[in-house]
């Protein structure tokens, strides 16, 4: 991870970490809810998967901890990685694997064993250790904790308080480093001003420092680092959004794959249609009195369509690419395929022109097969 740069870490080691999953490994367990959460005292042996609004884990996980959620606490032990998307994020637990984590306040205050991504409105690491490497991107940064390797940062307010291995790279527009900061490698940084030794802070390398002008270049270092981040939590989210469909509406989801991949140019074309003519009646509707209430209802059935549309398309590709490669008897709707359908769907929005133009099509098959179902559950009931 030596030659990591912040600015593109988030889409692509999340992307490579779901293509490497093998699609033999063992079940994983799901909890969903308000306030999922995993009890001290209780252990899960394999991969667990957590959404809701406040989530918490003080229980032990033997696998990988993958959480989605409004609060997130995470004062368990995990035996693999973790990662996260939230708007609070704390992990108290031991991490023996990779933390990758983005919200609005992170902290981390236990000891991690591999490497440290996180991006964030203010981001904190103060546990005992991180084993790895460290890449941060946020407003206001501080690292308490000693890091064995190699530390990337690209934020606003910086500051380091704990022994660095490895060498230092920053682009700030403030770094201080406090009395306990004991830099082993090279200090690499660009800042409005040189940074702030308080006593006690060495730097045994070369120091390499860069004037910028303004704050205008620390400012689009930080808003790259969140933004690649950023894609991190966005493709955490679609993960959980649709493994909890996926999972939940088991039956459904296997029929949705089965109706697009039966006709998949007619669900396409029916797709269409509806892209094109339910926004476009619903705002003809807001220029009548009378159907005003039914302009607002159309477009608000619209956004809703699209967003659960969203969910479900990655169900529907990895299913289909699934049966194409390994060829099994039906069509198989499961954790696994859920995963290999997200990673493609969200590597296809990388491709420029191509990728667009197939990710379209796919939301496009997916949104013909959901009106499809819902029209047959209409004709039955009349």
């Amino acid at each position: 991870m030596n030659t990591l740069r912040v600015s593109s870490l988030g889409g692509l080691l999340s992307v490579g970490l779901l293509l490497l999953i093998p699609l033999t490994t063992s079940a994983a367990e799901f909890r969903t809810g308000d306030q999922p959460s995993l009890a001290s005292g209780q252990t899960v042996s394999n991969d667990l998967y957590m959404a809701g609004g406040s989530v918490s884990s003080a229980g032990s996980v033997q696998g990988d901890l993958t959480v989605a959620g409004g609060t997130i606490l995470v004062n368990g032990p995990v035996s693999a990685d973790v990662l996260a998307a939230g708007g609070t994020i704390t992990i108290l637990g031991d991490v023996a694997g990779d933390v990758r984590v983005a919200g609005g306040n992170i902290t981390i205050q236990s000891s991690v064993l591999g490497d440290v991504i996180a991006g964030g409105g203010q981001v904190t690491l103060s546990g005992s250790k991180i084993g790895g490497d460290v890449a941060v991107g946020g407003g206001q940064i501080s690292i308490d904790a000693p890091v064995t390797g190699t530390v990337h940062i690209g934020g606003g307010n910086v500051r380091i308080n704990a022994p660095i291995g490895g060498n230092v790279f920053i682009k700030a527009q403030k770094l201080t480093l406090g009395p306990k900061a004991l830099l082993n490698g090279t200090l690499t940084y660009s800042a409005a001003e040189m940074a702030t030794m308080e006593n006690g802070a060495v730097v045994k390398g070369a120091t390499k420092f860069t004037k910028t002008a303004d704050i205008r270049g620390a400012s689009k270092a930080g808003l790259a680092a969140f933004f690649s981040l950023w894609l991190l939590a966005r493709l955490l989210m679609s993960l959980v959004g649709a493994l909890v469909i996926g999972l939940l509406m088991h039956r459904f989801s296997r029929e949705l794959v089965a109706t697009a991949a039966m006709q998949p140019l007619l669900e396409i074309g029916r797709g269409a249609v509806v892209m094109i003519v339910l926004p476009v009646a619903s705002i003809l509707l807001l220029f009548t009195i009378i159907g005003i209430p039914f302009g607002f209802l159309g477009l608000f059935a619209f956004a809703a369509l699209m967003i659960f549309t969203s969910l479900v398309a990655p169900i529907v590709t990895g299913s289909i690419v699934h049966k194409w490669i390994w060829k099994p008897a039906g069509y198989i709707v499961d954790w696994k395929t859920i995963l290999l359908g997200v990673a493609i769907y969200f590597v296809l929005g990388f491709i420029p022109f191509v990728g667009w133009i197939v990710r379209c099509g796919i939301m496009l098959l997916a949104l013909g097969a959901v009106i499809n179902i819902k029209w047959s559950i209409v004709k039955e009931w009349k």
